[in-house]
């Protein structure tokens, strides 16, 4: 199964004419944040398929619950077509915006997606797919600067529970040579700025 992952950037690729016959095999949208609902629909439009999003820090929806649509994966552990997706929204508190949260606050935000995910027979007898966030792990494709480091509860979230990926964006890649993927344990962390394809039944991904 296919997940178009998209963040950060309105995409011309994904944004155009041609994104039904790019993308015709993809079985959902899975967005990081921190896109204009115009482009969710528009993608979704084209693809007639689910959209799964959370919200980033410079979200342009006002925070509305919903999205083109789609389910907002914040706090929620989601079952679609056999794969567990899991996500928590925002970026680490720097200025009291909308969608920032203080380590603390975000380790609290954790907690009530614990007994979800412990309902949902993770980790006894299933596995979490696919964890969704904004924002990077603490020590993985962090920004230079205070507003874009990463969250210490997404690693302890990935060492207890072991998700197969956990997709983010918020941290802009501007340079080729900039990894976007890496491993954190058993876990392959990726940076879904612009789009990436994650091909779940190869573990394929690009």
């Amino acid at each position: 199964m296919k997940l178009l992952i998209v963040s950060d950037r309105v995409d011309p690729l994904v944004y155009s004419n041609s994104c039904r016959d790019r993308f015709y095999d993809v079985a959902c949208v899975v967005s990081c944040g921190d896109l204009p609902e115009y482009y969710l629909d528009f993608v979704v439009s084209n693809l007639n398929v689910p959209l799964f999003f959370v919200h980033g820090n410079h979200d342009p929806s006002g925070g509305k619950m919903s999205l083109a649509g789609g389910i907002n994966l914040d706090e929620r552990v989601v079952f679609f077509k056999g794969v567990f997706l899991a996500g928590l929204e925002g970026s680490i508190w720097y200025n009291g915006g909308l969608h920032q949260y203080t380590e603390r606050s975000m380790y609290w935000k954790y907690l009530k997606l614990v007994p979800k995910l412990a309902a949902a027979g993770i980790r006894r007898k299933r596995k979490l797919d696919v964890f969704v966030s904004h924002s990077p792990p603490a020590g993985l494709h962090e920004g230079m600067d205070p507003a874009h480091r990463g969250f210490k509860t997404f690693v302890q979230l990935i060492q207890k529970y072991k998700p197969s990926y956990h997709v983010h964006g918020h941290t802009h890649l501007y340079d080729r040579n900039q990894t976007y993927q890496d491993q954190l344990g058993l876990t392959t962390v990726i940076n879904g700025y612009n789009y990436r394809i994650l091909d779940l039944a190869s573990d394929r991904h690009g």
